[in-house]
């Protein structure tokens, strides 16, 4: 495991200008301010560790570690401070899809061996699995609780565990096709799914019954994001960049224009700013309430498939399919 940290070029030295002349020193003090600007980058660290494409990436609640999982089938804790890793998790079988903080110093992951997978990960131990899917799961969330694991993959059905008492889980169906997508409202008491037949689904996450659901375009849904605050849902939809509807209405909202062939999608913790991650490795930043494009930061060499905000709102997580995770500055407005 190697960490590269990237910091801005300061351009064309000054040492042997000195004796030029004033206006030769001033044109060279320009021309180094250009260089640095065009040089710039918004990256801060670049974490490699995965052999083969990076899936997902997610952040815990106080901001200290970032988690990473892909199809080296193991689960990465990184220190969100130094960028050095603490630990490697391994124990799935087959490509880890997803994960997921949970409650305290929990974390879960889930993928090709159809269980989740629940670990320490302040220790990188594991406490426990939770099974009763027969394929390949494929997305994960965690209720705010963490006394809910909501898991859904090939077989078109939304599995649910209650994690205390870790019995068979509750079937969910609904669904004609794979389920990429899942999200739990802020509240803990809503569910919500979407997938590969295009249709996002509500269910009460509780009793586990249907609330109803709305078509997405009858398009692919590769991601979902409920706003922290509860009042937006944000869903990456083939063909249609990022679809949001107004919760608990279900209104349909203005899509991101412009945002086109997006992987995943992610909400600030202020609810300002949307970030997105593309099929052509651009990490794009938007205003959440107008759908202005705010800035596009360029690193990744591949498909990127994941991204999470840290708590503060500050700087990005981004997986790639290039193997590599990176931290990124967001931008000032």
């Amino acid at each position: 495991m190697t960490t590269d940290l990237h910091s801005p070029s300061t351009g064309i030295g000054t040492r042997s200008l000195v004796a030029i002349g004033g206006g030769a020193l001033l044109l060279a003090s320009a021309i180094s301010a250009i260089v640095w600007w065009f040089a710039r980058t918004d990256e801060l660290a670049t974490l490699r560790g995965h052999e083969g494409a990076v899936r997902a990436v997610a952040a815990s609640s106080d901001g200290t570690v970032l988690a990473s999982t892909g199809d080296d089938g193991t689960v990465r804790i990184w220190d969100a401070t130094t960028n050095r890793e603490l630990h490697a998790l391994a124990g799935d079988s087959g490509k880890i899809r997803a994960i997921a903080f949970g409650a305290g110093s929990s974390i879960a992951s889930t993928g090709d061996d159809r269980t989740v997978r629940l670990w320490n990960w302040q220790t990188g131990s594991s406490t426990g699995t939770l099974s009763g899917a027969k394929k390949i799961l494929e997305c994960l969330a965690i209720s705010p609780d963490g006394q809910t694991v909501a898991a859904a993959g090939i077989e078109g059905i939304v599995y649910l565990w209650n994690v205390a008492r870790a019995s068979a889980p509750k079937a969910l169906t609904g669904h004609a096709k794979h389920v990429h997508a899942l999200a739990f409202s802020p509240d803990g008491k809503t569910l919500i799914s979407g997938g590969e037949d295009g249709n996002i689904r509500f269910w009460d996450a509780l009793a586990g019954t249907p609330l109803g659901s709305f078509p997405a375009d009858h398009r692919h849904v590769f991601n979902l994001v409920v706003s922290p605050d509860g009042k937006v849902l944000a869903a990456a939809v083939s063909g249609k960049g990022v679809k949001r509807w107004s919760l608990p209405d279900r209104k349909e909202l203005p899509a991101i224009e412009g945002a086109g062939s997006v992987r995943a999608v992610a909400i600030s913790p202020d609810n300002r700013t949307l970030g997105t991650v593309h099929e052509d490795g651009l990490v794009k930043t938007w205003d959440a309430e107008s759908g202005k494009l705010l800035s596009t930061l360029q690193g990744h060499r591949k498909v990127i498939l994941g991204i999470a905000f840290s708590p503060d709102g500050k700087t990005l997580a981004t997986a790639g399919s290039d193997g590599t995770v990176k931290r990124w500055r967001v931008p000032p407005r």
